[in-house]
């Protein structure tokens, strides 16, 4: 069984390099295809596979994206894959100095900062989950994703719209906003935007993530949470919420329980990166989405996609 949670670990390398996590959404059939054979993978992965009834390795080498992404499958799946590919990393490259996620992918790098144990990490997952299966029937809620406003013009365009219901759930940049809400004012919105944003695109996702919506899941999760340990961090871990760094196992328990029911801002957490003075960031996204995102905020940030943990491997 895998449990990451050591104490008073020190994960810095002598390379100062940071890892992006990705989140739902982001899941590609075969994404760590290439990575089989790799001594980490092999090591990992049986853990993984107990914690998963079998299906870990599946789901990463040969599931098709039909499987991988459902609503209740692409978080376990995402998280797992991501702490999978952030252990290969420092196992070729060093210990990075940073590690951020997008979204969900924040608790990956919670995991991988050896803040809370992975057990920790799916148990958490399945109690979200379960509120989101009573509160979220399949088709009531939608979400989108607008570019060409920013946040502040789109939430305007809601008011002036009188769409109360919807909200913003993330910022992939300064003018590419993701919205989330009941379906019915989701679509109005996609129709009014095509004729004021630059593009429109309705998500294949019905869950209301980041919004008020889900505080009801963020209240049910509190009590079985405050039972829960966590420690310092090992690295430099970035919040998705405002881009502040996660200093103590108390501010990581406080930052997931505000990132439940809160936008996440993929901009602050860039700004962050750049701060930190990296030399490169590793982005664990498999289609790289995560490193073009962040180049709208930092175009010159040297960015290497995750292709870099097999190429030149056997």
């Amino acid at each position: 069984m895998v449990i990451w949670f050591p104490e008073g670990v020190n994960l810095v390398g002598a390379h100062r390099y940071g890892i992006m996590m990705p989140g739902q959404l982001f899941e590609r059939e075969g994404m760590a295809r290439a990575l089989v054979g790799h001594p980490v993978f092999e090591r990992i992965a049986g853990g993984f596979n107990v914690m998963t009834e079998g299906r870990f390795e599946h789901w990463v080498t040969t599931a098709a994206r039909e499987e991988i992404s459902g609503r209740f499958t692409a978080p376990s799946v995402m998280v797992l894959y991501g702490c999978l590919c952030a252990e290969i990393a420092k196992e070729d490259l060093g210990p990075p100095a940073a590690v951020c996620g997008y979204s969900l992918g924040f608790y990956a790098a919670a995991v991988f900062a050896h803040s809370i144990t992975v057990q920790t990490a799916l148990g958490w997952l399945g109690r979200v989950n379960a509120f989101n299966a009573r509160d979220f029937p399949e088709g009531r809620f939608g979400v989108a994703v607008s570019t060409g406003l920013s946040k502040v013009e789109l939430e305007k365009a809601f008011r002036d719209w009188a769409l109360d219901g919807l909200f913003v759930s993330n910022v992939n940049n300064a003018r590419q906003v993701v919205f989330a809400g009941p379906k019915r004012l989701v679509t109005e919105a996609a129709e009014r935007l095509e004729k004021v944003a630059l593009s429109v695109q309705e998500a294949p996702l019905d869950i209301p993530l980041h919004t008020p919506y889900m505080d009801g899941a963020r209240r049910e999760v509190e009590g079985w949470w405050s039972t829960i340990p966590a420690a310092s961090p090992a690295c430099e871990l970035i919040s998705p919420v405002d881009g502040a760094l996660v200093r103590s196992g108390r501010a990581l328990k406080r930052e997931m329980l505000t990132s439940l029911a809160s936008p996440t801002d993929w901009v602050a957490v860039v700004k962050t990166l750049d701060e930190l003075d990296l030399e490169w960031v590793l982005d664990l996204s498999p289609g790289g989405e995560l490193g073009r995102m962040a180049r709208w905020t930092k175009r010159d940030m040297d960015i290497r996609p995750a292709s870099c943990l097999w190429e030149g491997r056997g």
